[in-house]
C-alpha cells in the first residue's frame, strides 16, 4: 500500500449523464437495444460497484477525446462511472513522451535514441505512489479501475492490493521495431502483472509487452455528434473557419486541392516523411497544397522539436515550399478547435495518416465520417479502419513515401474514384466505428470483468 500522507483527490472529471437515443437518427432503434441490453446486464452485474477511468490528462489527445464520448453513455444508463486523472511533474511527463517513443519502438529522433528507461524508474515510482494514495482516497475497495496507457500502469499493484479490479487499457499499438520496443515493455512489467486483465484497440496491439492473462478488445469509435465530426450547415461555414488559420508561410488560393494530416507534432506520425513524400512524389501539376495540421505546440518543449524538424524539412525545399503549409490550432477553446479541424477535413481533398506506429489512428474514421478518401499506413487499428482499395488505400509499409505519393496523384487525378472510395468509407465507420460499437465493446466488457 502507499505510505501515508496527504489524501487531497485526484481531479475529476464532471461526466454528464447523456442519453443514447441522440445517436438513434443515425445508427437506428435497433443498434441501440442491444447497446441498452448490454449496458442493462453490466448494470446488474455490477450491482452497485463504481466504475473508475484513470488517464494522464482530461483534455489532449485520443483517449481523453474517447472518455469524454463513451464515458457519460454508461452515466446515462445508470452506471456510476468516474473520471479521474493524474497529476505529474513536467519531468514526469518528459519521462513518459520518451517511454511512449520506446514503446511504439520509434526512436526520439532518426539519429538518437531515447534513454534507458530504468534511468526515470524512481520518478515514475513517486508519481504512481502519490497518484495511488489519492485515489484511493476516494475509490471504493470494490471497485472496478480502468488506468489508461502506460502514464498509469504504476498505480495497478496499489489499487489491486486495495481490493480493486484493476484493468489496463492500452492505446498503443504494436511498435515498429519490437527490439527497441522491448526495454520500455520490461519497465512496465513489473506493473502490469498484477493487472486481472487487458484491454486493447486491435487483436495484436499487445503481443510485444505483457504477461499472460485475458487481454479484451475494445474497438475506439468516434462520437458523429461532436464538433470535431457533425455537419457543417450551410456550406460556407467550412469556408468561414478555414479563413482563421493562422498560416505562417505561402498562399492558398481559393479552389486549390488540399492533402491534408491531422495528428499531434509527434515524431511516430512521421510528418518530416510526410513533407519529403508531397514534395518529391506528387506532381505539381495538380496544383495541391499539402496541410500539416495540429494543436499549437507553444509550451511542449517535444512538440516544438518536432515541429522545428518538419520547418527544417520544408526549407530543405526551397522551390516546394510554398505548397507545404504547417497549421497550429489553438487548443484554448476546445469547441473552437474541434470545429476548425471539422471544417479542415471537410475542405480537403484527400486525407492522409502516415503513421509509423499507431495504436488505432481515429483520424482515419473521422476523415472517412466526413466522405474524404484516405490514405494511410498499414499499421495499428488503421487496418481495421480501412479496406485497401474499397474505403480507402493503405501503403505498403509505413516508410513508403513513393507509395504516399503515387496514391495520392492517383485520388487527385481521378476525382470520381477518391468520391466513390469516401463514400464507401463513410458507410464502413456508420457500421462499426461510432460511439453506440464504443459503448456496447465496454459494456460487455465491464459485465464480464464484474
Amino acid at each position: 500500500m502507499p505510505p501515508p500522507g496527504p489524501t487531497a483527490p485526484l481531479p475529476e472529471v464532471l461526466l454528464p449523464a447523456t442519453p443514447l437515443s441522440r445517436l438513434e437518427h443515425l445508427v437506428g432503434a435497433r443498434r441501440l437495444a442491444e447497446v441498452r441490453d448490454a449496458l442493462r446486464a453490466a448494470r446488474t452485474r455490477l450491482a452497485g460497484r463504481e466504475v473508475w477511468h484513470v488517464s494522464d490528462n482530461p483534455t489532449r489527445g485520443g483517449v481523453a477525446e474517447l472518455l469524454r464520448t463513451t464515458l457519460p453513455h454508461l452515466r446515462g444508463e445508470g452506471i456510476d462511472t468516474r473520471w479521474a486523472t493524474i497529476e505529474g511533474s513536467r519531468e514526469f511527463r518528459a519521462f513518459t513522451k520518451a517511454l511512449y517513443y520506446r514503446l511504439c519502438g520509434v526512436a526520439a529522433r532518426d539519429h538518437e535514441d531515447v534513454p534507458d528507461p530504468e534511468s526515470g524508474r524512481d520518478l515514475y515510482e513517486q508519481v504512481s505512489r502519490a497518484a495511488a494514495r489519492r485515489l484511493l482516497g476516494v475509490v471504493r475497495r470494490s471497485s472496478v479501475v480502468v488506468l489508461h496507457d502506460h502514464q498509469t500502469a504504476g498505480l495497478i499493484p496499489y489499487l489491486r492490493e486495495a481490493g480493486c479490479v484493476v484493468l489496463w487499457q492500452c492505446h498503443i499499438g504494436a511498435p515498429l521495431d519490437a527490439e527497441r520496443a522491448g526495454p520500455a515493455w520490461d519497465f512496465l512489467r513489473r506493473y502490469l502483472s498484477a493487472a486481472h486483465g487487458f484491454i486493447a484497440s486491435y487483436d495484436g496491439a499487445l503481443s510485444a509487452g505483457p504477461p499472460d492473462v485475458p487481454i479484451r478488445i475494445l474497438t475506439p469509435s468516434i462520437n458523429p455528434l461532436a464538433p470535431k465530426n457533425l455537419l457543417l450547415r450551410p456550406a460556407a461555414e467550412a469556408s468561414r473557419l478555414m479563413a482563421r488559420i493562422d498560416r505562417d508561410t505561402g498562399s492558398l488560393p481559393v479552389g486549390t486541392p488540399l492533402v491534408t494530416q491531422v495528428s499531434r507534432w509527434d515524431r511516430v506520425k512521421d510528418i518530416p516523411g510526410v513533407i519529403e513524400a508531397f514534395t518529391d512524389h506528387v506532381d505539381p501539376g495538380f496544383g495541391a497544397h499539402l496541410l500539416l495540421v495540429g494543436p499549437r505546440a507553444a509550451g511542449d518543449p517535444q512538440a516544438e522539436r518536432v515541429l522545428a524538424e518538419c520547418r527544417e524539412a520544408r526549407e530543405r525545399r526551397p522551390n516546394q515550399r510554398d505548397r507545404v503549409h504547417l497549421v497550429q490550432i489553438p487548443t484554448d477553446q476546445p469547441t473552437e478547435h474541434a470545429l476548425t479541424i471539422n471544417a479542415i477535413q471537410r475542405c480537403s481533398t484527400v486525407v492522409i495518416q502516415k503513421s509509423l506506429a499507431e495504436g488505432f489512428g481515429l483520424t482515419v474514421s473521422e476523415a472517412a465520417w466526413k466522405g474524404r478518401p484516405v490514405v494511410a499506413s498499414p499499421v495499428g487499428g488503421i487496418r481495421q479502419q480501412i479496406e485497401h482499395g474499397r474505403s480507402g488505400l493503405l501503403l505498403a509499409h509505413a516508410r513508403d513515401l513513393s507509395g504516399l505519393g503515387a496514391a495520392v496523384g492517383r485520388l487527385l487525378a481521378d476525382p470520381t474514384y477518391a468520391r466513390e472510395l469516401g463514400e464507401n468509407g463513410r458507410r464502413h465507420v456508420r457500421g462499426r466505428f461510432l460511439t453506440d460499437s464504443g459503448v456496447l465493446g465496454l459494456a460487455r466488457i465491464l459485465s464480464d470483468v464484474a
